[in-house]
């Protein structure tokens, strides 16, 4: 397989075209849902690679809302489905950082290029989060090792230089955090 792939779409004609197409491509569905609330839900059981969000769910949260949420709670990327084009949707989605916007109608190429160009753009971030948050784990240890040797080992200057890069390293993970 290729990786496992969520529908969040209300349309049922439309989530199972799409299901169908991913299928073929060798993709795994674990779900196709058709609200906010059930896409949060599946999401949390199965942990797709990716979630195919429609936006327009006819509810009151949005898909743009949902997938803020999705990348917020658990880092898994979103591909819009959508036949919006207009500048306040597009300007709404870009804020939530999708992996792609796929206008409707579209063909299986376009699906199978969005979702295969997503997925590699997910994997690339998901390591360099981790060799990163890795990298800063060692050095805020490091940071925290030596001032907790305080003065008997190290002079006041260096404390203060240490302190200051363990404060850096510490912003930095809160930014890796928010990715």
């Amino acid at each position: 397989m290729n990786g496992r792939i969520l529908i969040v779409e209300d349309e049922k004609v439309v989530a199972m075209d799409i299901r169908t197409m991913l299928k073929s491509l060798g993709y795994d569905v674990p779900g196709i849902v058709s609200s906010s609330e059930k896409a949060l839900k599946k999401v949390e059981e199965t942990k797709p690679d990716l979630v195919l969000m429609d936006i327009m769910l006819g509810e009151k949260r949005d898909g743009i809302e949902i997938a803020q949420e999705i990348r917020d709670r658990f880092k898994i990327p979103v591909v819009y489905l959508t036949a919006y084009a207009d500048d306040d949707t597009i300007q709404r989605a870009k804020k939530t950082n999708p992996h792609g916007y796929i206008l409707k109608p579209f063909d299986e190429k376009e699906l199978s290029t969005s979702i295969e160009i997503a997925l590699y753009k997910s994997g690339i971030e998901r390591k360099i989060r981790e060799e990163t948050e890795n990298a800063l784990a060692t050095i805020i240890g490091g940071t925290e090792l030596m001032l907790e040797e305080g003065f008997q080992r190290h002079d006041r200057e260096t404390l203060d230089k240490v302190r200051l890069i363990r404060n850096a390293a510490n912003i930095i993970a809160q930014i890796i955090e928010k990715l």
